[in-house]
C-alpha cells in the first residue's frame, strides 16, 4: 500500500510476514526479537513480563555505562547482554573473558552459559536459513541438499552432547528434526528413534503435525528393515560412536 508510511519497516527489522512483534529502543532499533519460547509474541502476562524485565536490564545497563564509562563490570556485562539479544556482535571468545569480570551478577552469568550452551545449535539454523534464502522456492534440489548439510551438522552437536532438553526453547523442533535426519542419514538407529520419540513427546497433541510424526515412523520403521539386511552397517556406525 504506498499510500501508507513505513512500507519498508518489515524488512528493515530482518522480519519477513505478519505477524512480527518485536520490543525496539527509542532509536527504533530492534533490542528484543526472540523469547525462549520462539518468536516474541506478547500471548500472556506472564511471557510479556518476562520479555519486558530483560529488555530493561539491557536499558539499565546502557544508562549505568553512560553514567559511568570507565566502569568494566558494567561494560561488560552490557556487551554480553546485546550479545544474547543479537543487538551488537561480539567474538564468544570476548564474551567468555567478559563473563568472569567480578561485578558481573549470578544471574547473568547462568543465563550466559544457558545461551552459550545452545549457540553453536543456533548457527546451524541461521547459516541454513541465510543459504536457503538465497535458493528460488522451485529449486527443491537445492533446498533438500542444504536441508541435508545442516542436518548432517546438527546430528554431529548432538554427538558431541549439545542437546536441547526445554520444548519452550524456540529452535527445540528445529533441532530435533534435524537430529532425526541426519541420524536416519547415518543409519543411527538409537539416535533417530530418541530423535523421534523426543519430537512426539513435545508436539504429539498438535494436530497439524500429526502427519510429520506419523512420516518419522514409517521411516524409522524402514531404517530397521534397512540394518536388519545390512547389519554391518549398524556396526560400522556403532564403531564409529
Amino acid at each position: 500500500m504506498s499510500d501508507k508510511p513505513d512500507q519498508g519497516l518489515l524488512r528493515a527489522i530482518g522480519a519477513r510476514s505478519f505477524p512480527t512483534c518485536v520490543i525496539m529502543d527509542s532509536q527504533g532499533k530492534v533490542i528484543l526479537r526472540n523469547d525462549t519460547a520462539g518468536a516474541f509474541r506478547p500471548t500472556s502476562e506472564t511471557r510479556l513480563r518476562g520479555s519486558l524485565q530483560v529488555v530493561q536490564e539491557l536499558i539499565d545497563l546502557r544508562q549505568a555505562v553512560k553514567k559511568d564509562p570507565g566502569n568494566q563490570s558494567s561494560l561488560g556485562a552490557l556487551k554480553i547482554v546485546e550479545a544474547i539479544l543479537e543487538v551488537q556482535s561480539t567474538p564468544i571468545q570476548q564474551l567468555d573473558q567478559l563473563i568472569e569480570l567480578p561485578g558481573i551478577s549470578d544471574s547473568l552469568r547462568q543465563r550466559y552459559q544457558r545461551w552459550r550452551g545452545v549457540k553453536p545449535i543456533s548457527k546451524v539454523l541461521q547459516d541454513y536459513v541465510a543459504i536457503v534464502r538465497t535458493i528460488p522456492r522451485s529449486d527443491s534440489a537445492g533446498r533438500g541438499r542444504e536441508f541435508q548439510i545442516a542436518a548432517g551438522k546438527m546430528f554431529e552437536l548432538h554427538r558431541q552432547g549439545l542437546e536441547l532438553k526445554d520444548p519452550r526453547v524456540g529452535i527445540y523442533s528445529d533441532y530435533w528434526r534435524l537430529v532425526f535426519e541426519g541420524a536416519l542419514t547415518q543409519k543411527d538407529l538409537p539416535v533417530a528413534q530418541k530423535a523421534h520419540q523426543t519430537y512426539r513427546k513435545a508436539f504429539g497433541s498438535r494436530p497439524e503435525l500429526k502427519s510429520r510424526i506419523d512420516r518419522m515412523s514409517v521411516r524409522i520403521g524402514q531404517l530397521k528393515k534397512s540394518l536388519e539386511k545390512d547389519p554391518a552397517a549398524s556396526q560400522q556406525d556403532g564403531g564409529r560412536r
